[in-house]
């Protein structure tokens, strides 16, 4: 078996200038989320500052890095570009200050951007991958996402060796052909781990949303998608006490509450008809209690995000539920995630609309999103009209369903009045009448016959728990 020259973290830089001599500009593919190549960003980053070597511009194309990223550096941009799809931190605060690219594209969709002769095909991939001592292999561990794709489109290939990532199943084996230069250095960063949410002790909101889904959609067999996030581990919290069996996991990003439900064998992937008997997932991120989990085991397997992410393949492990949060949502049922207003980019729109889309017809199952109904700040989540200018992840035609800690407003097949007082019914005690009048005296919402004010409209249903908030009282 061929395998990968070895270098340490100071030659990256003279790889890429030998390589790359001639070209004006270069672009690269980065491994992504918790396995995030940082010590070689390091590296190539201190190379490219010191100008000691013929190193062209880079376009450094990526989804949410986590940890320390060098190259978004004030005075950087000119000589390294940022191009994420996803971000948080610095890459963020970067792309609102006009010193990175936020470049908008569903996860399903990311090989249409770095594919064979597309915009952002990469000259140069920078990963993370371990290998397994046994038989010599390498895994591309927490983040496959569209890693082949870029891959076998690249000419050059560095990836940095970190055997205490695991080591997953299923579409992270990287072949030692693929890689051309194999990074080992004693100051490669560790891959990125949190901490594990508290299920026992949920926050009161969010737990009521929880409780609200698993009790009105979850039941034996369903396939889920949850994002990682603090309603997102609600549901997974709930899900636990209801008894529910034979649940599967078809998701992008697998965390540690899925784990969680893996692990009391309520998720068993028994009933799945795609990849049945196995969790799939394109990214892995969470405990140092999940990566253990998923090292070596083939009950978790990875897949590409345009594999998990397909509507195809969505469909095929009907009946679905999909779970995800949003920035806000308006009273025509448009749903926005990747912007706070026009001029305040957040994160990106991942793999949301991607589940929505695929959902839209509810034979296959049900697309929710999930919001509090109010900001830290009071302000209400759910607003007239959507900020001019933000994209929207699910636009009023979408067949979704909103969560909130009041209410389920089901909007699937409804006109946009019938929208309009099903949002209005379940927004905070503090601006639902306004809303209420609002939908009631505008000619625009079409009513349905005989509505009249104070009436719940017939696809929204009100919580009816034992869970207790302030505004209740």
């Amino acid at each position: 078996m061929v395998q990968p020259a070895v270098i340490n973290l100071d030659q990256i830089g003279d790889v890429i200038a030998d390589k790359f001599n001639k070209h004006e500009m270069v672009t690269c593919y980065v491994g992504s989320n918790a396995a995030a190549p940082t010590a070689c960003l390091r590296a190539l980053t201190d190379t490219i500052k010191v100008r000691n070597k013929n190193i062209p511009v880079m376009r450094m194309v990526h989804l949410l890095l986590q940890g320390d990223v060098p190259y978004v550096e004030e005075g950087l941009q000119d000589r390294i570009m940022t191009y994420s799809i996803f971000s948080t931190g610095v890459v963020r605060k970067a792309a609102n200050e006009g010193r990175a690219f936020y470049l908008p594209c569903t996860l399903a969709n990311i090989d249409s951007l770095i594919g064979k002769g597309r915009l952002y095909e990469p000259d140069i991939v920078i990963t993370k991958v371990s290998q397994f001592e046994h038989t010599g292999e390498y895994s591309l561990g927490l983040s496959v996402e569209a890693m082949h794709t870029a891959i076998s489109n690249a000419s050059l290939v560095i990836a940095e060796l970190d055997n205490g990532m695991p080591f997953t199943q299923g579409q992270s084996i990287v072949d030692s052909h693929s890689i051309d230069y194999l990074v080992v250095d004693d100051n490669i960063k560790s891959i990125y781990d949190f901490p594990a949410p508290d299920f026992e002790n949920l926050d009161p909101v969010e737990k009521r949303i929880g409780e609200m889904i698993t009790q009105h959609f979850i039941h034996d067999g369903v396939t889920l998608q949850v994002g990682i996030g603090k309603i997102p581990d609600a549901v997974v919290g709930t899900i636990k006490d209801a008894g529910y069996r034979d649940l599967g996991i078809q998701t992008e990003l697998y965390g540690d509450g899925l784990m969680y439900l893996q692990k009391l064998g309520i998720v068993t992937n028994r009933r799945k008809k795609q990849n049945q008997g196995y969790s799939t997932t394109s990214l892995i991120m969470g405990s140092k209690e999940l990566y253990d989990f998923v090292h070596m085991r083939t009950s978790v397997q990875m897949r590409s995000c345009g594999y998990t992410n397909s509507e195809e393949t969505i469909r095929k492990n009907a009946p679905f539920i999909s779970v995800n949060t949003a920035m806000g949502v308006d009273l025509l049922g448009n749903v926005w995630a990747d912007f706070i207003d026009a001029h305040r980019y957040y994160s990106g729109v991942g793999g949301q609309p991607d589940f929505i889309r695929a959902l839209n017809d509810p034979a296959y199952g049900t697309a929710i999103i999930t919001v509090k109904s109010i900001t830290k700040h009071g302000d209400s989540k759910i607003v007239k009209t959507a900020p001019t200018g933000v994209s929207l992840t699910a636009s009023t035609y979408d067949s979704v369903v909103i969560v909130n800690e009041y209410g389920i407003a089901d909007l699937r097949g409804l006109t946009a009045g019938e929208k309009a007082l099903a949002i209005a019914s379940i927004a905070h005690p503090k601006y639902r009448d306004k809303f209420l009048k609002e939908v009631y005296d505008d000619p625009y919402f079409t009513k349905p016959i005989g509505y009249k004010l104070g009436k719940k409209p017939d696809n929204v249903i009100l919580y009816e728990g034992d869970i207790k908030l302030d505004e209740d009282i």
